[in-house]
This record gives structure tokens, C-alpha cells and sequence, in this order.
């Protein structure tokens, strides 16, 4: 006997129902019936849609803009979550287990529905416990974020023992990209003992170079609560991190009260796709306030050079100046800089420890001499060829 699909997702719902105990009364029943096959049929419409939306069939353009879909999908998620943990009779269970439980129905849900796709690119999720938050990493396709569970202290100016979702980064979802991976990270508490943790995304296009987020989240209970947001940095890294004169610098560290953010950023002096520059930024996160300690570069004799076309694009003298030694080559820069620049070939010739001349350009050759002052290199001449 051949099912319709239809009756398959019925049966799909039904067993769930089963599994976790819901088929009682028959109202209650009929109302979690139809919030699964709501779920259910949403994962219908992602079944039309290639798992990856790099892989075949390439000219189907619809497959590149699901962002809507995957929200949608989300929120039923957090949905579903929300409810569970605010269920009366699992008041003995931890919260990560009934969150775990009430995920587990929606991921057995998409196995099924979604079953002709590969396995990692059904719906799946994963629970960083950090009592008294939840951070929940929740994923679909080639598509990640992440979902935040408190109880604030405070409903309306109520004592409130409700949890509800305190914060989310659908918005990195509106980007379109064919696909953002992340990770999420507990980072180091301080005196006050608010939760911190730390989400790495890494996303980009089906080929090139890729783009990489960091985002730093605290959670204080106090009041109505307060999910905030304590670290962002943005940046990129390229097709095989190999730039020929351009290591990379630095190593993600997460554990710890001192913590590193490697990243790489395009800029006016890259020769390809590939960012040339790379920088690597610490934080202490000791104290109740997280504070930015260091930035370190790959290539600080190069690092003024890339800073002063940027600006210069901008007829921004005063910032400009800052990368210069004198007020006259910041002038000629602002008053000569084409509004686009193309390195080309980079060009660099070393005049002892402390000196470089650099010359760049296809066509239009911008001429750079840079030198080291006590710990910072400033650009001290400048022409056109």
C-alpha cells in the first residue's frame, strides 16, 4: 500500500504525540496536533529546496533565499521550547533536559519530512547550559544561529518565574549568503557571575573567500533582564589563508579571563581574493566589565599604507593625519587618491629595520614610504607615478 504524503506526516505526528506523552485529553491533543503539523508542512516547503544551496540543480535561484523560511522554522523552535520549559509537570526535570526533549521532536520530525536530504542538513541543534540561561544553536540546511532562554526577575513590574526567549540573531539570516556555519563558546564569568558566551560565525558564498562574525552576549536576570552585548567584530578570512608576505596571526582562545579574536579584513592593498591584512584582538573578561585590551597586526609597517587610501577615499584629512609624520604628505593623500585602488602588485622594499618603500597600482603607481616611530610605523612620503 502506497501512503500520501500527508499521511505520512500525520503518522509522524501522531507517534510524536505518542512519545512524548501528550495524547490525554483529547483538546489538548488536537491543539499539539496542530502545532506539529504546522511544523511539519513547513519542512514540506524546505523538501522543494536543495539541502545545500551550492550543490544542484546551481540555476535554481529560489534555493539561494530560504532566510524566511529559516525564521520561520526558528520561531516555531523557540516556540516549542518556551512552552516546555514553562510546563508544570516537568518542574522536576532540568531545563536543558526538557529543552533538549522538546528539540529532539522537531530534529525526528525533519528526518523523516526532510529524509531525501543528507543528514547533516536536516534540522539539528545543540544546548550550551549556562545556568540561569540556555544558549541554543539551532540549524537547518546550511544555515546556523542561535536562540537564548532566561527567566527575568521582573513581568510588568511582577516577580516572574517564566522563561522566555531573550535574544536571538535571526537578523545574520537576512544576509542571504549560501551559508553561515556557527559556534558558540562559555566564556569566563565575572565577579557578578553573569553567563557570557561567546558565537563565532563563519559564512560566505559557494565559492571565494568567507566572512567571520564574532559576537559576545551577557546575561543579567536584574529586573526585566538584559541580553547585551559585550563583543562584535567582524571581518574575513580568504580562499587558503596563504598570502605570500601575509601570515596569518593568532589563534581563537575562548577559555580563560584573556581571550583572542583572529580575523583578516580586504582592504586597498590585497593583489586578489584573499584580505591581506590580519589582526588578532584580546579581551579581559576578569571583571564584571569586559574590557579590550590589544590589537595586534600581521603586518604593521603595511597596516598605514591600507589605512590612509581608505581615508583618503573619504577626503578625510584628520583621520588621514593620524597614519601620517607630517601634515603636508596627509594633504597631498587627500588631495591625489582616485576613488579606486587597485594594488595590483604590491611592491615592498625593505630600507632597513625600520623603513619601507612600497609602491602599488595598475596603471596609476601610488608610491609609499613608511617608517617606525618608538612602536608605530606612519607613512613620511607619498607620489604618483
Amino acid at each position: 500500500m502506497i501512503l500520501h504524503p500527508c499521511s505520512i506526516i500525520s503518522a509522524i505526528v501522531l507517534s510524536l504525540l505518542a512519545l512524548s506523552g501528550a495524547v490525554g485529553c483529547f483538546g489538548a491533543a488536537l491543539q499539539e496536533s496542530d502545532s506539529h503539523l504546522d511544523v511539519a508542512q513547513l519542512l514540506q516547503k524546505f523538501a522543494a529546496l536543495s539541502p545545500d544551496p551550492c550543490g544542484p540543480p546551481y540555476e535554481n535561484e529560489k534555493d539561494w533565499h530560504s532566510g524566511d523560511l529559516e525564521s520561520r522554522l526558528f520561531q516555531l523552535a523557540e516556540e516549542m521550547i518556551t512552552k516546555e520549559l514553562n510546563a508544570a509537570s516537568d518542574i522536576n526535570r532540568s531545563p536543558q533536559k526538557r529543552a533538549v526533549e522538546a528539540l529532539n521532536k522537531l530534529e525526528q520530525l525533519s528526518a523523516s519530512v526532510n529524509s531525501a536530504w543528507p543528514e547533516e542538513n536536516r534540522f539539528h541543534f545543540q544546548v550550551l547550559d549556562l545556568s540561569p540561561a540556555l544558549v541554543i544553536k539551532v540549524s537547518i540546511r546550511t544555515h546556523e544561529t542561535f536562540l537564548v532562554f532566561g527567566i527575568p526577575e521582573s513581568d510588568g513590574g511582577n516577580p516572574n518565574k517564566l522563561w522566555k526567549m531573550v535574544g536571538s540573531n535571526y537578523d545574520y539570516l537576512e544576509h542571504e549568503t549560501p551559508y553561515s556555519h556557527l559556534e558558540t563558546y562559555a566564556l569566563k564569568r565575572g565577579p557578578s557571575s553573569r553567563a557570557r558566551f561567546l558565537a563565532a560565525f563563519n559564512g560566505g558564498g559557494c565559492a571565494g573567500s568567507t566572512g567571520v562574525a564574532y559576537d559576545a552576549r551577557e546575561w543579567d536576570p536584574e529586573d526585566f533582564g538584559n541580553l547585551e552585548q559585550v563583543i562584535k567584530q567582524d571581518g574575513a578570512f580568504g580562499l587558503d589563508n596563504k598570502v605570500l608576505g601575509f601570515h596569518q596571526i593568532g589563534q581563537l582562545k575562548t577559555k580563560g579571563p584573556l581571550i583572542t579574536l583572529p580575523y583578516c579584513w580586504f582592504s586597498d592593498i590585497d593583489t586578489w581574493d584573499n584580505p591581506s591584512l590580519c589582526a588578532v584582538d584580546s579581551y579581559d573578561l576578569s571583571g564584571d566589565r569586559i574590557k579590550f585590551l590589544s590589537r595586534e597586526y600581521n603586518r604593521p609597517d603595511l597596516l598605514p599604507i591600507a589605512k590612509v587610501i581608505e581615508y583618503a577615499k573619504q577626503r578625510d584629512y584628520p583621520a588621514v593625519f593620524g597614519y601620517c609624520a607630517s601634515s603636508h604628505v596627509a594633504r597631498k593623500l587627500v588631495r591625489n587618491i582616485l576613488p579606486f585602488v587597485f594594488a595590483d602588485d604590491l611592491r615592498v622594499t625593505r630600507r632597513g629595520n625600520d623603513k619601507r618603500h612600497v609602491e602599488l597600482g595598475y596603471e596609476t603607481t601610488y608610491r609609499f614610504d613608511v617608517q617606525k616611530f618608538g612602536d608605530r610605523w606612519r607613512v613620511v612620503a607619498f607620489s604618483i607615478k
